[in-house]
């Protein structure tokens, strides 16, 4: 009798935790990166395709790609040039994605390596309320 009690406690158990864990499967606390909308970004020698992006306010995830061949950043600069946030070290090839919480406003992006910006490496950035 005590054997078939047990049983049935830990079947119990198993129950609860199983709703539970299905409960929590269905939240988006937490999970911004994975709903906001992705703007795609091809840095190459000396210029960012596209050179100007429209989006909404709220989390955007820039996928960043250095098509080019030689190393580039994307720093996201708000009016006042500062840096909102980056993706640095972007070796010819390789792709990084970047997630921002953005308010409404314009913003520029640019490579601050020594002579991109110079050259012409620069985008506008506009988020709507």
């Amino acid at each position: 009798m005590a054997v078939v009690r047990q049983a049935a406690s830990a079947a119990g158990l198993i129950t609860l935790l199983a709703i539970g864990l299905a409960a929590c499967g269905g939240s988006t606390a937490g999970s911004s990166a994975s709903t906001a909308p992705v703007v795609r970004i091809s840095a190459s020698e000396y210029a960012f395709d596209p050179a100007t992006v429209d989006v909404g306010a709220g989390p955007v995830t820039f996928e960043v790609t250095n098509a080019g061949t030689v190393e580039h950043e994307f720093e996201i600069l708000d009016a006042d040039d500062g840096v909102v946030d980056e993706v640095e070290g972007l070796v010819p090839g390789l792709t990084r994605d970047l997630t921002v919480d953005l308010e409404p406003g314009t913003y520029t992006y640019v490579c601050r390596i020594a002579g991109h910006e110079a050259a012409g490496m620069k985008g506008t950035l506009t988020v709507d309320g």
